[in-house]
């Protein structure tokens, strides 16, 4: 009968937790009247080929903005149960989280996510999904932010034209308040993130509606304008000049993208979390976290087979640590 009663009253002691933190599980803030992206610039002719659009690359200036670590595991970064996942990959680990700054010719500058938040007193930016509850460490640096970064860079927010998401988990958005501090700023999406974030119980898919809650402009990539390109099938070429590459790489979110950038330097492509860590990219292995495994494998099936056609393309995994050092800034076209 005691056992009895301490369940009824820990679910009723739930059910009363659920309604105080029920803004919690309601979809993300995301505004509803988000405009979609349209290009002001669109080519004669739409290439066919990969090796058409290294033929002419853009000279973009590309740097890398170590925003903090992530405290996390197998769980999200790879998954555990496949037989190809090293053994040394099952645990724990401090992973980099990171923005990318990105200047393009014609129209200056552009993020590609935002990195965690500022840091409290203690160096330390947690950040919990649901309230008190399922608190993710996170640490970083006086300054580390990406609008600490972009200050010290002399960049105002009147000089980014937006911030392209990978997708909406906090730990790519969530230098988000501190830009939206420095003035109005758009955010940059695919329609099925966006659609999804904005779902009720959004938070099962990973999404938090803290980190989403801040007032900023939400423009997104319309499904009519990407096309198949070899390889990798649907891509938006976002400038219309064959420098910025949108990759749809669903599986781990909705509405996950990738990015390739056609650079002077060589093409780079940036996974984000359709591969966390360079293990998983090598050995075929998706992220332990996923809304749709089998779209998940699809689209690393796809990458790993464009980067052994291309070996000189550089691969940029999500969260890898053996890529990055200590240092707050890295250029990426040395």
């Amino acid at each position: 009968m005691h056992k009895h009663r301490q369940r009824i009253f820990f679910w009723a002691f739930f059910t009363i937790y659920l309604s105080i933190c029920a803004n919690c599980f309601l979809g993300a803030p995301l505004k509803k009247d988000a405009k979609s992206w349209s290009k002001d610039a669109t080519r004669d002719h739409t290439p066919k080929t990969w090796e058409e659009v290294f033929s002419k690359p853009t000279r973009l200036e590309i740097t890398a903005l170590l925003t903090g670590y992530v405290l996390t595991g197998p769980a999200i970064l790879i998954d555990a149960k496949d037989p190809k996942t090293p053994e040394d990959q099952k645990k724990e680990q401090w992973v980099p989280s990171l923005s990318y700054l990105v200047k393009h010719p014609r129209r200056g500058y552009f993020l590609l996510d935002s990195g965690v938040p500022s840091i409290d007193t203690e160096n330390r930016c947690d950040f919990s999904l649901i309230g008190p509850l399922f608190n993710i460490q996170c640490k970083s640096e006086k300054g580390r932010d990406t609008a600490s970064q972009l200050d010290e860079l002399n960049i105002p927010n009147t000089d980014l034209d937006f911030v392209l998401a990978s997708h909406l988990h906090w730990d790519h958005i969530g230098g988000m308040e501190a830009l939206r501090k420095r003035g109005p700023i758009r955010v940059l999406l695919s329609e099925e993130e966006a659609r999804d974030a904005g779902r009720n119980f959004a938070v099962f898919h990973g999404y938090s509606h803290k980190a989403l809650s801040f007032d900023f402009e939400v423009s997104t990539l319309p499904k009519s304008g990407f096309i198949d390109m070899p390889i990798l099938g649907q891509v938006y070429d976002l400038y219309g000049d064959g420098s910025v590459w949108i990759v749809s790489a669903h599986g781990h979110t909705e509405g996950e993208i990738a990015v390739l950038l056609n650079s002077v330097g060589g093409p780079i492509l940036f996974t984000f979390d359709s591969s966390h860590l360079k293990a998983g990219f090598q050995n075929g292995v998706p992220p332990g976290a996923t809304v749709d495994r089998k779209k998940s494998l699809e689209t690393l099936s796809k990458m790993r087979a464009f980067a052994q056609k291309f070996p000189r393309l550089r691969v940029i995994y999500g969260h890898e640590p053996s890529q990055w050092t200590d240092k707050a800034r890295v250029n990426l076209e040395k």
